[in-house]
């Protein structure tokens, strides 16, 4: 098992988007059309859930170091932004 690879030897950098990262998407881009600035606020607070959710995920279950390190790099980021 590398870096990139999982248990079978697969790649995985690149996976199929799970709920957490398209709801991350989705909420963002509600949250940049939203015409009032509340449901600007609470719309990318949900999409940052959603990020930390994926995030945390990745770092519990990620099939690789590589996706593990995205997953901690990306905790960090939301740590250090908030």
């Amino acid at each position: 098992m590398g870096f990139i690879r999982n248990d079978l030897g697969q790649q995985t950098i690149a996976q199929k988007p799970n709920a957490p990262i398209v709801g991350w998407a989705l909420l963002g881009v509600a949250s940049m059309m939203a015409l009032e600035e509340k449901n600007r606020k609470a719309l990318a607070a949900a999409s940052t859930a959603c990020l930390m959710v994926w995030a945390a995920l990745e770092v519990t279950r990620g099939e690789s170091g590589f996706r593990r390190t995205m997953g901690s790099l990306t905790l960090g980021w939301l740590a250090r932004k908030s």
